[in-house]
């Protein structure tokens, strides 16, 4: 397992989908440990979009891969709106892009790392 410091350079920042290009997912620093909208040790802050609907939770990082729990999230109709990040369970990074995959571990589509 990598340390927080190795894994926070590796998944930390903004990834972005191509399609629908409204969609992202961005990795932050240590979540607050706790409460009702607290995490646990060791995982860090997650927000994004699906490209219509706010995502929010928590990751677990592990080298250049993490475990994500859901949190809270809006739930809006989004016609014509394809709405795969919604179903993001683990994700794994190579390079600038970012694997994403779903609940049975199949990748469901990537991202590309933001230009800062």
């Amino acid at each position: 397992m990598a340390s927080d410091e190795q894994t926070s350079s590796i998944l930390q920042g903004r990834w972005e989908a191509e399609v629908p290009t409204t969609a992202f997912l961005e990795f932050r620093g240590p979540a607050p440990v706790g409460g009702l909208l607290g995490g646990k040790p060791g995982e860090g802050v997650l927000s994004g979009s699906d490209g219509c609907n706010g995502v929010g939770g928590w990751y677990a990082p592990d080298g250049e891969t993490a475990t994500i729990r859901r949190g809270l999230s809006t739930l809006k109709a989004c016609p014509g709106v394809d709405t795969w990040l919604s179903k993001a369970s683990s994700v794994r990074a190579d390079g600038t892009v970012l694997h994403v995959y779903d609940g049975t571990g199949e990748e469901i589509g990537v991202l590309t790392r933001a230009e800062s």
